[in-house]
């Protein structure tokens, strides 16, 4: 059995967005799963099981274009929104969001971290240590801005993630293929190509 912590980059307030829905696709393959990423739920609310809410409201309340992203839910906005931080605030969304991330790692002990986005989570996922497989989408690379630290993140993240697939509308780098896989055959690769890379 295969434990797996899917990251999100956009809401994942539960139980319509997309992260659960792609807990019960793997949960209906026989996966353990959890999720990580940004929620609307206030820290103090009632949690969801297996969820780990990265709460950037309060921080995002120091940058008007950054709370409008927030609130807005897309990955898509927090992705543009995060290219655009000054160091020091985009300093605190790392610390918030590698905090949620290591609880979350504590709480599963996955085997695998499936990122949906090449953005600020998928640098923070392979700090961990865990194997990484990373779907990276249209619009992910445009939001890293060349030349910002986000750019550097995100260029290292599809360097030393384990597996990384484009989406098929992804202007991606060169050597990242566009393939159509179900997440847990993914999450499979990403494990088998840690262990390779060990032996």
């Amino acid at each position: 059995m295969i434990r797996v912590l899917l990251v999100d980059h956009g809401c994942c307030d539960p139980p319509a967005t997309r992260v659960h829905a792609l807990r019960r696709v793997l949960e209906a393959g026989g996966a353990v799963t959890a999720a990580c990423g940004p929620t609307s739920v206030p820290a103090l609310a009632a949690s969801t099981p297996g969820l780990y809410g990265i709460h950037l409201h309060d921080i995002a309340a120091a940058n008007s274009g950054f709370l409008a992203a927030v609130r807005d839910g897309s990955a898509a906005a927090l992705l543009a929104a995060t290219a655009t931080l000054p160091p020091r605030l985009l300093g605190l969304v790392r610390e918030t969001a590698r905090q949620a991330l290591a609880e979350a790692v504590d709480g599963l002990h996955p085997d695998v971290i499936f990122i949906l986005h090449a953005g600020i989570l998928a640098d923070l996922a392979i700090e961990t240590g865990v194997p990484v497989a990373l779907q990276v989408v249209a619009g992910d690379l445009a939001a890293a801005a060349h030349g910002t630290r986000v750019d550097e993140l995100v260029r290292a993240a599809l360097a030393s993630a384990e597996w990384v697939n484009a989406d098929r509308e992804a202007d991606a780098p060169a050597g990242i293929p566009a393939v159509d896989v179900d997440l847990l055959t993914a999450c499979r690769a990403a494990l088998e190509a840690r262990v390779q890379r060990r032996s």
